[in-house]
């Protein structure tokens, strides 16, 4: 077995057309969670704050980088994690939300060159999420800077941090 592809078969003992490595630029499993209320979606702005790696996995890098825009809450997914059960722990332990019934994952990809690794290609797999809930009453957790309410067809590209304005974009398309 080659264990070199043509096909994204990821697995040790996968067929001879999988892998056996990842993708030399990478490649990440995402949960998106949007929570609706009144045609907005939440949004917030990363504090400065390292429980983001293990709530979310992301590193202090990234945090400190990304902390200046909007993000949707998201994670990255555990190894072997469903994507529900990712949601709801964006839902439960990122947002400390109770009440809100989650859909049901809908994929989307995203396949690009990353700054940090040039001439690579970065493989993304987003799952998004819908949430709702009666009454949801936000308290920010102290490791956002901020969370609120926006309305994802008035918020400027460019106030939003690590792409996340391409992940809005894919979500509200197939609505």
């Amino acid at each position: 077995m080659s264990g070199n592809g043509p096909f994204l078969w990821l697995d040790a003992s996968g067929p001879p057309a999988g892998f056996r490595s990842l993708p030399p630029g990478g490649m990440c499993l995402s949960a998106f969670l949007f929570v609706e209320r009144d045609d907005k979606i939440l949004l917030g702005k990363y504090a400065d704050d390292p429980r983001w790696e293990t709530l979310t996995g992301l590193d202090e890098n990234r945090w400190r980088t990304h902390g200046q825009g909007l993000t949707i809450p998201a994670t990255h997914m555990k190894f072997g994690e469903d994507p529900r059960e990712a949601a709801k722990r964006v839902g439960e332990e990122v947002l400390l939300l109770e009440r809100i019934t989650y859909g049901e994952p809908r994929v989307e990809v995203d396949l690009y060159e990353p700054k940090r690794f040039p001439g690579r290609l970065h493989y993304d797999v987003w799952f998004l999420i819908d949430a709702v809930g009666e009454g949801i009453e936000i308290e920010v957790p102290p490791w956002y800077a901020e969370l609120g309410w926006h309305d994802p067809r008035t918020v400027p590209s460019g106030a939003y941090a690590r792409s996340h304005e391409d992940v809005v974009a894919r979500w509200l398309v197939r609505r």
